[in-house]
């Protein structure tokens, strides 16, 4: 191949890099301008609410939420709006099947991309208990898989998760060095995690999917995102000493 014709596609590629570089870069400002000029339309909305009626909408209040501008769909509400017991309330633009996502919540007053760390009070009679020794397999459920749908890709991860775990969960049925083990498929939107370092934890699955999360009392939880094709067992093996 001439010398020319290779200069000129390793030029494209570097500009293509050094594009992509400087975009990830760019402030969430002008990155994500549009979401977060909804959502400050949004904030400004509530505070006005907060001080109308000295409180804050509660989260199934769908009338009340669309008058306050949230986009209301089949499967609830856009951006995602959570309120705690203390006053504080969050939302979050769940674009995707995969956190983190670009945050706003009335603590720290500041877009980031982050993790949700505000669940509302009115799921806690949802919550799915997770006690003792536990592999959990994060995976959406009909519904929301059905949201997901139009999602690049979804269906490939889908597949690919499905395999690996199904591969893991067999061999954890038949080796008996597994029998201590507790494992299930999540697809509960809500779970909280009791007795591990730090915990109790409640996680909002819809931030986590396609994971799959390692518990055990007196340790970190142990999250792997990576979806690997020949299973979870090295991994399960390092974090609960199995030989």
């Amino acid at each position: 191949m001439p010398k020319k014709p290779i200069l000129y596609f390793l030029v494209i590629i570097i500009l293509i890099v050094i594009g992509f570089f400087i975009y990830r870069n760019l402030p969430l400002e002008i990155t994500r301008k549009a979401d977060i000029t909804f959502g400050n339309n949004i904030i400004k909305n509530i505070e006005k609410y907060k001080l109308d009626y000295n409180k804050l909408p509660v989260d199934d209040d769908w009338e009340t939420l669309k008058k306050l501008g949230f986009q209301i769909n089949e499967v609830g509400i856009k951006p995602n709006y959570a309120i705690d017991s203390k006053g504080n309330y969050e939302i979050a633009f769940l674009k995707g099947f995969d956190a983190p996502y670009l945050i706003w919540n009335s603590i720290d007053k500041k877009w980031k991309i982050d993790f949700q760390t505000i669940f509302s009070n009115s799921v806690k009679t949802d919550l799915s208990v997770i006690k003792g020794n536990q592999i959990l397999f994060i995976r959406p459920s009909e519904e929301k898989f059905e949201s997901l749908k139009d999602e690049e890709g979804i269906y490939e991860v889908d597949s690919d998760f499905g395999f690996a775990i199904q591969q893991t969960m067999d061999s954890l049925r038949l080796q008996s060095k597994y029998k201590d083990l507790k494992f299930e498929v999540v697809t509960e939107r809500f779970i909280e995690i009791k007795y591990c370092k730090n915990c109790p934890i409640k996680i909002d699955t819809d931030t986590l999917l396609y994971t799959t999360i390692l518990t055990s009392p007196g340790k970190e939880i142990q999250i792997i995102k990576i979806i690997h094709s020949m299973g979870y067992l090295s991994a399960i093996d390092a974090f609960f000493g199995v030989k």
